[in-house]
């Protein structure tokens, strides 16, 4: 394969993977081409990281019904548009990571007669990929429980192609110093995305006022408006941290179930208390816990059953049971694919006829 175009946007769980896709196909002597939304997290993240980024015009699917109807009116200029791209690049193969910004690339694609595979990072399938699951030539996935939205021959479970990224970082304690934190007693990281949560950053902080014989580092976020307390020197915080370097040194982990944080835990082997977001589409991050929970790598806090008191004690019994961590690091690695990339790259040389 000498050229690949790849649909990614809209969050970083779906641009993340598709980065450590490329980064594989740049192994292999193959040009990895993006296409996405200027204005949103794509246009500047993939730019970033050097690789050529197309921007396709589309409105997304959010909001009102107004703002859908206007997306599927635009969907057969984009289409047009990507069979233009496909024209002009001459790809081997299309390569779509979800959301709706891969819709009319790999419709394009299909058209062209051009090879195309979807990925699904998700436990709950996204609607974008499950319509596209008819007419994609391979269906990639990080979850065996999503398969049953996909025909089960185009199906293979793959991974995350993050994890593949996630297990190259080695444990580096020397970091821990520039956070504040004593290499020498356990600590645990607390990580709720670049926005935060008015609630769920209230509820952290109080629970973290409780901590006594251990360390907390909360990655509040750039974002969050909340202001921690201070008060419990036991306790740091910061707008930001190495997230896939401090799993691999903290003892527990309290997160979100997003995709790429769950192969980063997974690949990390690190236990987790996870409290999935319920302001994502179809409780997907609920779906993705569970695929944790269920092999005994973490254990789930819905937020809305959550108060201090409840987050504490789970923090006290686990940083006070070595041996149940222990378990549950075993587990998470039952479940990290750290060759996701690279088997996801050969598959698609596959369906190529390579």
């Amino acid at each position: 394969m000498k050229r690949v175009l790849i649909a990614a946007g809209g969050t970083g769980g779906h641009i993340y993977p598709a980065l450590a896709f490329a980064e594989r196909l740049k192994q292999e002597n193959t040009e990895a081409v993006f296409v996405g939304s200027q204005d949103r997290l794509e246009g500047q993240l993939i730019p970033n990281a050097g690789y050529r980024f197309i921007p396709l015009d589309i409105p997304n699917t959010s909001g009102s019904v107004a703002g859908k109807i206007k997306y599927l009116l635009s969907m057969a200029g984009a289409v047009r548009a990507c069979e233009k791209l496909i024209r002009s690049y001459a790809p081997d193969a299309c390569v779509g990571f979800g959301n709706y910004i891969s819709v009319p690339l790999i419709l394009a694609a299909k058209k062209c007669g051009i090879p195309t595979m979807i990925s699904e990072q998700n436990s709950f399938a996204g609607k974008a990929n499950v319509f596209l699951g008819r007419y994609a030539d391979a269906v990639e996935l990080a979850y065996e429980r999503s398969a049953k939205d996909f025909p089960a021959d185009k199906v293979r479970v793959l991974g995350n192609p993050q994890a593949e990224v996630c297990a190259k970082i080695s444990a580096d304690s020397s970091l821990l110093p520039d956070y504040g934190i004593d290499r020498t007693r356990p600590f645990v990281l607390v990580m709720m995305g670049s926005l935060g949560s008015q609630t769920l950053s209230e509820i952290i902080d109080h629970a973290c006022l409780g901590v006594t014989d251990y360390q907390v580092l909360i990655a509040a976020g750039k974002r969050n408006p909340y202001t921690f307390s201070d008060t419990n020197k036991n306790v740091i915080v910061r707008d930001y941290v190495e997230g896939a370097k401090l799993l691999c040194l903290c003892d527990l982990a309290v997160c979100r179930a997003g995709a790429t944080t769950l192969a980063e835990l997974a690949a990390a082997k690190t236990p987790s208390i996870l409290i999935p977001s319920p302001f994502v589409p179809n409780n997907h991050q609920y779906y993705n816990a569970l695929e944790l929970q269920d092999r005994g790598a973490a254990v789930i806090l819905e937020e809305k059953e959550l108060d201090a008191d409840r987050l504490l004690a789970e923090m006290n019994r686990l940083m006070h049971d070595n041996t149940a961590r222990k378990r549950m690091a075993e587990a998470a690695g039952t479940l990290a694919r750290p060759d996701a990339a690279g088997d996801m790259t050969a598959w698609l040389k596959e369906i190529c006829d390579e």
